[in-house]
């Protein structure tokens, strides 16, 4: 539902509360991205599909990105995933309880590196 509200605000939607807008300001640069890529690609789907594809790749992206902030941003964490610790993103469609694997941050032994 976050993400359902991050891509309404990115659309132009009224601004929510200030405790709200707090929570979607970390989300918005994940459904930026994802409506410039699926923009992007050329399709037939309907305008419900392609909305769909957004929000799905916004999750994902968001998940990915908390990845990046918690190995870039928590030294305890950090140390972990040095030491070994894997963090991987998963999705949870909370209407079916599936639980969809996204996997390791892609770049997660560059942003080691870095730190």
């Amino acid at each position: 539902e976050v993400v359902s509200a991050a891509l309404q605000q990115v659309r132009g939607a009224k601004l929510p509360s200030k405790s709200m807008r707090h929570v979607l300001d970390q989300v918005v640069p994940s459904c930026m991205k994802a409506m410039r890529d699926v923009g992007r690609q050329s399709t037939t789907e309907t305008i419900a599909g392609r909305q769909l594809r957004v929000e799905q790749m916004a999750t994902e992206l968001n998940a990915l990105y908390t990845i990046k902030q918690l190995l870039t941003f928590s030294p305890v964490i950090r140390e972990a995933a040095k030491n070994g610790l894997e963090l991987h993103a998963a999705i949870l469609d909370s209407s079916t309880g599936r639980v969809d694997m996204i996997g390791q941050h892609p770049l997660t032994a560059d942003i080691l590196a870095r730190h």
